[in-house]
């Protein structure tokens, strides 16, 4: 066969590369990103909130025709503002917390402070699916809206598609409302094509969460917005930790998301897309999701976030002032958004910054990521620690658990090193129900496969970070992140003692042996039960894993 000779398969590739590099040619981004519509929603916030602060410096300087306006302005305010800035005056320099730890109060607690907001709402998510939570959170912003409030949603782009497009442009089809996408793929319909041409620009994703209701309230944590991060999944669900913050912290998360709305890689959705033809621009209509299933005779499943709404009573609580926040000094932490195109130092990463506000552990640190991936670097760090005799243990996910195949072989080569130097690890079994334990900080739905998808981890005695960050070089050095430190004794105790023996349970507890080989500790049906080789792993898995292993890849990670 002559080399210059093209068979017909090469043949259709050589075509589609080629119109993939004649499509790169001509595909940009819009040169504007913001329009003018979504800043002036900008502009309104920042007014009202400017009266604010006027009517509150005039009352501080004793001003008696000013002080009745603002004592006017005081009973204007809602019940639910009124009894936060209660709370917020006797602890001016302090921040409250309250940990999220069922999907379904996860849902509950942004529904009904999504119903109670009176002013403005800002959510930025990694994940939104176009699900039952997800059409109901947007309907339920959707309402907020009708009654005046100005709600913008900044989402990523890496899990969107062109359907969640049309109902992104329906939502934002309401005057009170903005969408924006952060470094958005160039092509919509197409995304494929995106890996060809975009790849190192679009392998840097936006992975804070965080729902701010009236700058007065936030949510923040591991949880994205969809039916497996929420408890109403039939086959999997997330295990996961949110926190409800209140005080001086809840400026610092408000001022980051500021940030990253205002940056010029976040683009209205009207820029980047336009209805389809025959798509209608009624919001309401278009969620498809929320439709009783007419061939499911079995109870529905928006059951499920209809109780757990009904369950709650945190609206009561806030406004009575119930809610047992404990409070605290806390730290904000966020990546700037100039790492998303990599214009700023590294060494103003959020990873530096947790090293700079933790420093190195004297007696003990408790890690429980989602996705673990050490690197050598990492390893040869905790190793150092252990030998140093700080007590370290981990807890991620088993093999059967984890949602992302490659992420277990960047951390499962590691386990000899760090058990040998002394450090214990727990991986949650796939099987773990939402079966209630003393000091544990994790559940899920027991029908469900269950993933761990927390990321917090406890340092010494008092420091505790909780947030989006996972220990892996993806959340270090590429995506970005963001979460708290909270100073609080108490918390740091719950989180260490969490892991022991009470989670076998739940998971496994992985031992090495005097050969060198490994084993899996667990109980089952209340009996202790040993696995030789690492549970529901069969040979196939077991050469993915040591091909990925040694592949070169642990930076994606």
């Amino acid at each position: 066969m002559s080399m210059f000779s093209i068979e017909p398969v090469n043949l259709s590739l050589s075509l589609t590369l080629g119109l993939t590099l004649g499509l790169s040619g001509c595909q940009s981004l819009p040169k504007q990103p913001h329009l003018p519509e979504s800043q002036a929603l900008s502009a309104r916030i920042d007014a009202l909130y400017r009266q604010d602060n006027r009517e509150q410096n005039n009352s501080q300087r004793g001003n008696s025709q000013k002080d009745s306006l603002n004592t006017h302005s005081k009973t204007d305010r809602t019940d639910l503002v009124a009894a936060i800035s209660e709370q917020n005056d006797i602890h001016p320099d302090l921040s409250g917390y309250h940990p999220i730890v069922t999907g379904a109060n996860a849902f509950a607690s942004r529904s009904i402070l999504t119903g109670m907001a009176t002013r403005n709402i800002d959510a930025q998510y990694y994940i939104w699916h176009d699900d039952q939570a997800g059409q109901l959170m947007l309907k339920d912003l959707w309402d907020a809206a009708e009654r005046g409030v100005i709600v913008r949603l900044l989402l990523d782009d890496f899990n969107n598609n062109a359907k969640f497009d049309q109902h992104l442009l329906r939502f934002a089809s309401h005057p009170n409302i903005a969408v924006r996408i952060i470094n958005p793929l160039m092509y919509r319909k197409f995304q494929t094509l995106n890996y060809v041409t975009g790849l190192p620009r679009i392998n840097r994703r936006m992975h804070n969460k965080s729902m701010t209701f009236d700058k007065q309230i936030t949510i923040i944590g591991g949880r994205n917005i969809g039916d497996e991060y929420l408890s109403n999944d039939k086959n999997s669900q997330f295990a996961d930790l949110d926190v409800l913050l209140i005080g001086k912290v809840v400026a610092d998360i408000d001022n980051s998301f500021a940030s990253y709305w205002s940056a010029p890689i976040s683009f209205d959705i009207e820029t980047l897309a336009t209805l389809d033809n025959g798509e209608t621009a009624d919001f309401l209509k278009g969620l498809d999701k929320l439709r009783d299933d007419e061939k499911d005779n079995s109870k529905s499943s928006l059951d499920v976030y209809k109780t757990a709404i009904e369950d709650s009573s945190i609206d009561n609580d806030l406004i009575n002032k119930r809610v047992p926040f404990r409070w605290t000094d806390m730290q904000f932490l966020s990546d700037d958004v100039g790492k998303l195109t990599k214009t700023v130092p590294a060494d103003t990463n959020l990873v530096h910054q947790l090293r700079t506000l933790l420093g190195s552990p004297t007696k003990r640190l408790t890690i429980i990521s989602s996705y673990f991936v050490p690197t050598k670097d990492g390893v040869n760090t905790l190793v150092e620690l252990a030998k140093a005799g700080i007590d370290i243990k981990i807890l991620t996910n088993s093999f059967d658990a984890t949602d992302v195949t490659a992420v277990h072989s960047g951390y499962s080569q590691w386990r000899p090193s760090l058990l040998r130097a002394g450090v214990k690890i727990y991986e949650l079994k796939s099987t773990a129900s939402e079966e209630k334990r003393e000091n544990k900080l994790w559940k899920a739905r027991s029908q469900s496969s269950t993933s761990l998808h927390a990321k917090t981890f406890a340092v010494d005695d008092y420091q505790v970070f909780i947030g989006s960050y996972n220990v892996d070089p993806r959340s270090a050095n590429i995506n970005t992140e963001m979460g708290v430190i909270i100073n609080d004794e108490e918390l740091a105790k719950q989180l260490h003692s969490a892991l022991s023996d009470e989670l076998l349970g739940q998971a496994y507890e992985v031992k090495l042996l005097e050969n060198g080989s490994l084993q899996w500790l667990t109980e089952e049906d209340g009996k202790k039960v040993v696995y030789d080789s690492e549970p529901r792993v069969d040979i196939s898995d077991h050469v993915w894993l040591a091909i990925m292993s040694w592949l070169p890849i642990d930076w994606l990670l």
